[in-house]
């Protein structure tokens, strides 16, 4: 539930700063499309827990929001920075916040039974 609780927080404030930082329109609908997506992918991991792939996707998603960065035009350096910074935050959270991140790793790599 952390997990979920600290994505959402993160797409909410994506989100927003779409709206509070300066930001190109490019820019700004390219922020607000990462943010919302990951939401969703946020709640569709909690939905369906025995689907592992689905941070595949938050990873993609922040990935995205970093290399866009660097691809659309930005109206400050601050908004660079913030957008990388929060790709990198999104990132983590994929991969290392959830509690059951280990569970999922030996379910994913378990050996065949016979």
């Amino acid at each position: 539930m952390l997990a979920l609780i600290t994505k959402l927080v993160l797409s909410t404030w994506l989100l927003a700063s779409a709206f509070l930082l300066a930001q190109t329109a490019a820019s700004t609908w390219n922020v607000l499309v990462v943010a919302s997506l990951f939401a969703a992918v946020a709640f569709l991991t909690l939905a369906l827990p025995g689907r592992p792939g689905f941070r595949w996707w938050g990873a993609a998603l922040a990935a995205w929001l970093l290399v866009s960065t660097m691809l659309v035009p930005q109206a400050s350096l601050g908004t660079v920075i913030h957008d990388v910074v929060m790709a990198m935050l999104l990132a983590t959270s994929t991969f290392f916040l959830p509690a059951s991140w280990a569970t999922h790793w030996k379910q994913e790599h378990a050996p065949a039974h016979r």
